[in-house]
């Protein structure tokens, strides 16, 4: 099934990319489980873990052979088996949370959104078209006062 999964198109499109439940979504691997009867629901999650390490390993590889530390925040940093996937697939590089600049984990999407709050009321753009492939910047999201 492993291999199934990494033969996904995605994976070989250059960065900036962004994709979610638009691609991957349950459906998708619904599809491709029905080529894999009968794959107990632990090896589905191990398949799923070996995805994550191995796709990010790989795109680091390929797209930015430099890299020397990989910051994991979010609900990764607290998988145990992910972060040691991630650090056997990436020998040569330093795996580690967040919280190792002085952020925690937790906090990033939260700090994302109030950074976007911030763009937002000061009129400024929100976005960026090279990573998001956007026509050109806007002001994101909308003020409603009571």
């Amino acid at each position: 099934m492993l291999e199934r999964l990494l033969q996904d198109p995605f994976y070989d499109t250059p960065p900036p990319r962004s994709t979610g439940t638009e691609h991957f979504s349950p459906a998708y691997l619904e599809e491709r489980l029905e080529a894999c009867p009968g794959l107990a629901p632990e090896d589905v999650q191990a398949t799923l873990l070996a995805l994550t390490a191995q796709t990010v390993a790989g795109a680091i590889r390929r797209w930015a052979p430099a890299t020397e530390d990989v910051l994991v925040c979010g609900g990764g940093r607290h998988n145990r088996p992910l972060m040691d996937a991630l650090a056997d697939a990436l020998p040569a590089t330093e795996v580690k949370g967040t919280e190792s600049e002085g952020v925690d984990p937790d906090w990033m999407e939260a700090m994302a959104f109030a950074w976007l709050a911030a763009a937002t009321l000061a009129g400024e753009p929100g976005n960026l078209p090279a990573a998001t492939g956007a026509r050109h910047e806007v002001v994101l999201g909308a003020i409603h006062p009571a």
